[in-house]
């Protein structure tokens, strides 16, 4: 298993509840889970337009939308800040974590 950062951020700062490190074996299984239950990661997809296609969309037209856990990560890859409208969302493996005193 590995730790991954999942951060969901505007231009103005990055705050206390828009980002999680998570334990999981890859950012395809974070992709994974948030598709199969995004009003768990509401907090990090409702700032996007990834939210209303994962959950608006089924709702209104019965289906979902079809995505992969492939797709999925290549629109996270793609979403970007707009001011305080539109956040940014990125899956990051953390690859060091380090010791204060060793540091």
């Amino acid at each position: 298993m590995a730790l991954f950062l999942v951060t969901s951020v505007c231009d103005e700062r990055v705050s206390a509840t828009r980002f999680r490190v998570v334990e999981v074996e890859s950012r395809l299984a974070v992709a994974n889970d948030m598709l199969a239950d995004p009003v768990k990661w509401e907090w990090a997809l409702r700032p996007t337009e990834l939210w209303w296609d994962l959950t608006y969309y089924p709702y209104k037209y019965g289906q979902p939308r079809g995505w992969t856990p492939e797709d999925l990560l290549g629109r996270i890859d793609r979403t970007w800040v707009d001011g305080d409208s539109r956040y940014q969302l990125r899956i990051h493996e953390i690859e060091t974590v380090l010791d204060l005193g060793s540091w």
